[in-house]
């Protein structure tokens, strides 16, 4: 037995030695090849930051939602700050128009990114939704119009044209210069992009993409809602309701000529 034992050690050994002379080394799981670890390449950062939000109303008080519910089942409008939460919570789709912010702001102080052109693509259009539609308020204005950049959504190619604002504020109004491209932004002197996307013929799907240089750098950003295209649809075959505080209900809104 112990001849045996010698017999299957000394093969052992000698199958080990026969595979290092035939170069075959052994790997081990704390030592893994060199081509597994090799770092991959990296794109270079932005040298700009951009930031949305996409649930703005105008002056701050008018806005239309279209929602799939019947109106027992919808919520009192609320406050501005907590549109997001609102529409959210009732998978609300933008009537009529859209506002979208966007704020960029350069990483440099003396650096300055160029941008270039804004772009509008629509990804799908269908009818317009046949939801409800809910007021956020009952007639507001402002005496503020801000600068922005109009899109039409019906056209069969949208473009993005910068339109003035108005201030009435004073005791004459003021026109507010739109913001024309290209223009320059700094860590110090970022701009604000106020984009109102309108339709009354689709359900459309679409997003944006901003062109930009900056350091010999060339580039374009798609800008989204959160990863997903923005939303807007038309309002024209939907019944319309306000909301009545002093009774706490939805009522159609008298405005419409609609009834019941």
């Amino acid at each position: 037995l112990l001849a045996a034992t010698v017999a299957v050690a000394v093969i052992v050994l000698a199958l080990a030695l026969a595979a290092a002379m035939l170069g075959h080394p052994t790997r081990s799981a704390s030592s893994p090849a060199s081509a597994s670890t090799a770092p991959g390449p990296t794109a270079a950062p932005l040298p700009f930051t951009w930031s949305i939000d996409s649930q703005l109303w105008e002056g701050g008080c008018g806005h239309t939602y279209l929602v799939d519910r019947a109106r027992r089942a919808v919520a009192p409008p609320p406050v501005a700050a907590d549109s997001e939460a609102w529409a959210r919570t009732h998978g609300a789709v933008h009537g009529g128009e859209a506002l979208v912010r966007i704020t960029v702001q350069g990483r440099s102080p003396s650096d300055a990114v160029v941008l270039h052109a804004l772009h509008v693509r629509v990804v799908d259009r269908a009818a317009p939704l046949p939801w409800n539609a809910y007021r956020m308020d009952n007639g507001c204005g402002g005496a503020v119009t801000p600068r922005r950049v109009a899109v039409d959504l019906d056209r069969p190619r949208p473009l993005a044209r910068p339109v003035d604002g108005l201030d009435a504020s004073g005791a004459e109004v003021r026109k507010i210069p739109a913001v024309s491209f290209p223009y320059k932004v700094t860590s110090s002197d970022p701009e604000e992009l106020l984009v109102s996307a309108r339709t009354t013929d689709c359900d459309c799907r679409w997003y944006l993409e901003l062109e930009w240089s900056a350091g010999g750098r060339t580039g374009t950003v798609r800008i989204t809602d959160g990863g997903k295209p923005f939303r807007t649809s038309g309002t024209g075959g939907s019944r319309t309701y306000v909301h009545n505080s002093a009774e706490g209900r939805w009522i159609t809104d008298p405005d419409s000529g609609q009834t019941g």
